[in-house]
């Protein structure tokens, strides 16, 4: 069973890299009319999450809705702090891009998905459809 984790403001600022936290902070002290960006980026990267998550029949929500699974949270804390980059105009590497698209990647595939979060697996692979023709018709 996935642990969830209260993924807010505070968690953000405990878990951003030492880089990036030197450089809100310098960005807040410049702009402090910014002071309540992170709330809000952290808020609707949640938002979204829980959406997709949602979207999973086999996914059990928890009731507090500040709370993401264990497993997505890496990836939420990137898109937060890939938008929070942007917006302090901190230049993004290769490295910060990618991670910011696998992230991405991992946020919609949420909302496709039907597979339990926080499994070993389903087992083997099927190798059938599901749906049962008569026959095989080529076009």
């Amino acid at each position: 069973m996935a642990e969830w984790i209260e993924f807010t403001e505070t968690y953000v600022l405990a878990a951003m890299p030492s880089d990036v936290s030197l450089a809100y902070t310098a960005w807040i002290g410049a702009h402090p009319e910014k002071a309540e960006r992170l709330a809000a980026i952290a808020g609707q990267v949640l938002a979204d999450f829980r959406s997709g998550l949602s979207a999973n029949p086999f996914i059990e929500m928890d009731v507090d809705e500040t709370t993401l699974p264990d497993r997505c949270v890496p990836h939420a804390l990137t898109i937060v702090i890939y938008h929070l980059m942007l917006e302090m105009s901190v230049a993004v590497n290769m490295s910060a891009q990618t991670a910011f698209n696998n992230a991405q990647v991992y946020l919609r595939r949420l909302y496709l998905s039907d597979e339990p979060l926080g499994t070993a697996g389903a087992g083997t692979p099927a190798y059938t459809t599901g749906i049962e023709r008569a026959e095989r018709v080529l076009p």
